[in-house]
């Protein structure tokens, strides 16, 4: 059936207007299906091109089971959502039903919307903005789902009050449980054949179900198909350390704080600000050890200090412990025995006073692991972002705990991206999440000509990164493959301050329209270099990954320096160290393949299309001189010619244009 779905002539290639059929999305599709099947894990690395996404759902929806997507990203998960399912519905004679599910924080939680809504109406209260626009939206929404809300900002602090969470969700006990979005997300999912999640939400569902059973919301499955499967190891990394953060301390003591209808209402609001004093008094002693971030740099990290608690940090860490501990004690009391110590609980009011007692709890149990965490395995560390303060225990190494997760995962699990192997191996991703030698692997090469299409330029006459000319040297190099093309680039930078340099001085002696990284919402950034060809954006971080231009709106993309880890970041220096206990090399182990997987996302970003003709540069010569480049270039598109010379770039952008 396959076959008479992707293959020439086939359903697709029948009623989708400009389809072509290929034969690396048919024959990744044939393989998903023998993988599910046989309840394989299958590890497939499909080239940008190859169509991956149609090569695993067809075969997902043909077999009947219950399959969880899982995508790296929220763009990927609303076009496979409102774009491929959708035409495959369509067209496909065996129906078959889908659901998206995101992260309970995207959804409105009723119970804390009134909650909110009744505190904004006390006299002087006054009801912002943003809960002004929520309470007209509320009015409309079927879905709650804060994506079809329009004109509130990423960052609104009122969002974040109305949220659902893990921490909030009491369940059925609540009394909005019927009319709960997140029951309504859920039971969706229940329902569906196909269920559209994200990499974080897979895996902090694993992760919370000790710890709040209520918050669960991917539904049992018989299949999993991780796509993007190369960001698993950092969320992973993420979702089963611990982290206690200043606003999550302040969520509690604002919510203690709204507590209505009890009779000793006067204890619930002392308490709430006497939580709301403590932690931020925690977070000021904590800021103080935490060196001014890096110009540009949204967050700053840090290994915990032997001495950090010592001192005032430990005297604030003790007043706040010793206010969770009240609030839990006196919250649980109170449900446990209403007519005690205040009485006059409501019962409408027992659920959510039982569920603040937990969340009480349960953070002061995690603050005091972190405070008193040791041994080798997890690595304590601090950060400050514009949002606040947190502590973290990561582990070092996620892989038991990943191996211990999929395998509470049954049947098949296909992990899939366009980067997986590093120079033509797996053995790198293998180790990083747990799989071991329990995967089958296939490799579907991209179908674009590389050798016709793209043009690697390396720029070997540069001064070595690590030099203080080199920001300037590699931004006027920039300058100048810039005007080779006209513009229609995407600068990548390894580090805010290269991208300041290079910004100062295109603005300086360019005229290209300029489009920086934090100026602009992403989508924003995106938009307009779509829009009007002859742009340049520069960018780093998050856009190294994730940019699908396809025309000539981007011809060239520029990579600064070659993608190693930050060294100092504390979660990479404590994975080098462990490594280099046991007896390994931590750059040829961790470092390098790691880079060379950052470096073929980047490359990644150039051709989208087999109409699509452009230049990739590498401004770090190292890539050319180093004895690990060979490893960096085995991992790029096999057969895109390589030069040194800007006239030979020259020449290639005469013809390709």
């Amino acid at each position: 059936m396959i076959r008479e779905v992707l293959g020439p002539g086939g359903l697709l290639a029948r009623h989708i207007p400009g389809y072509e059929a290929r034969p690396g999305q048919l024959a990744m599709a044939e393989r998903v299906a023998q993988a599910i099947d046989g309840d394989e894990r299958l590890l497939c690395e499909a080239g940008t091109g190859t169509g991956k996404t149609l090569a695993y759902l067809v075969p997902a929806i043909l077999s009947g089971r219950k399959v969880i997507v899982s995508t790296g990203t929220k763009t990927l998960q609303d076009q496979i959502a409102r774009i491929d399912l959708p035409r495959l519905q369509s067209l496909l004679p065996l129906p078959f039903t889908w659901a998206v599910v995101k992260g309970l924080g995207n959804y409105l939680c009723r119970r804390r919307f009134d909650e909110h809504t009744r505190q904004a109406s006390l006299p002087g209260g006054g009801e912002p903005p943003d809960l002004l626009r929520i309470r007209a939206w509320l009015d409309d929404t079927a879905t709650g789902d804060r994506a079809d809300l329009d004109g509130l900002p990423d960052d609104s602090a009122v969002w974040r009050d109305v949220a659902s969470s893990p921490e909030t969700r009491i369940g059925p006990r609540c009394g909005y449980f019927e009319r709960c979005f997140a029951t309504a997300m859920r039971r969706r999912a229940a329902e569906a054949q196909i269920v559209i999640a994200n990499h974080h939400l897979f895996f902090a569902d694993l992760a919370l179900r000790s710890r709040w059973p209520d918050a669960q919301v991917l539904p049992p499955h018989e299949v999993v198909i991780f796509d993007e499967a190369h960001q698993i190891e950092e969320i992973a990394s993420e979702l089963f350390g611990l982290r206690v953060s200043s606003p999550r301390l302040y969520a509690l003591a604002r919510d203690l704080s709204r507590v209505a209808g009890l009779a000793d209402a006067d204890r619930a609001a002392s308490l709430g600000s006497r939580l709301q004093a403590c932690a931020a008094s925690l977070a000021d002693v904590l800021r103080a050890r935490l060196p001014d971030p890096r110009p540009g740099s949204e967050e700053v990290r840090l290994p915990v200090p032997d001495d950090l608690w010592s001192g005032p940090a430990l005297a604030r860490y003790h007043e706040l412990d010793t206010a969770l501990e009240e609030a839990a004690t006196w919250l649980t009391r109170l449900t446990d025995d209403p007519t005690n110590d205040g009485g006059g609980v409501p019962a409408a009011l027992a659920p959510a006073l039982g569920h603040l007692g937990r969340r009480a709890g349960a953070l002061r149990d995690e603050l005091g692991r972190l405070v008193d965490a040791g041994g080798r395995d997890h690595v304590r560390w601090l950060s400050a972002s514009g949002r606040g303060i947190s502590l973290h225990a990561s582990p070092i190494d996620v892989a038991p705990a990943l191996g211990r997760a999929l395998d509470l995962s049954p049947g098949a699990a296909v992990f899939t991206s366009a980067t997986l192997t590093v120079a033509g191996s797996f053995d790198y991703l293998r180790q990083r999440v747990g799989l071991g030698e329990a995967a089958a692997e296939a490799t579907y090469p991209s179908p674009f000509r590389y050798d016709r299409q793209a043009l690697l330029y390396l720029a070997t006459d540069l001064p070595e990164p690590r030099e203080e000319g080199f920001a300037a040297a590699a931004a006027d190099r920039a300058a100048a493959l810039c005007a080779v093309t006209g513009g229609r680039a995407l600068l990548l930078f390894t580090s805010f301050r290269n991208l300041r340099i290079a910004e100062a001085r295109l603005r300086a002696t360019s005229s290209f329209p300029l489009l920086v990284q934090g100026q602009r919402p992403r989508p924003a950034l995106l938009a307009a270099l779509r829009e009007h060809v002859g742009s340049v954006l520069l960018a780093s971080q998050s856009f190294w990954e994730g940019v699908d231009v396809p025309g000539e709106a981007l011809s060239l993309v520029v990579m600064d320096k070659i993608p190693f880890a930050a060294p100092d970041d504390p979660l990479i220096a404590a994975r080098s160290e462990r490594i280099r206990g046991d007896g390994g090399d931590p750059f040829t182990g961790y470092q390098l393949p790691r880079a060379a997987l950052a470096l073929k996302q980047g490359f990644g970003r150039l051709i989208r299309s087999r109409g699509d003709r452009g230049i990739v540069a590498v401004l770090d010569g190292r890539i050319a001189r180093r004895w690990y480049g060979g490893t960096l270039l085995a991992s790029l598109p096999a057969g895109c010619p390589r030069t040194e010379s800007l006239d030979d770039v020259a020449a290639f952008w005469s013809r390709a244009a």
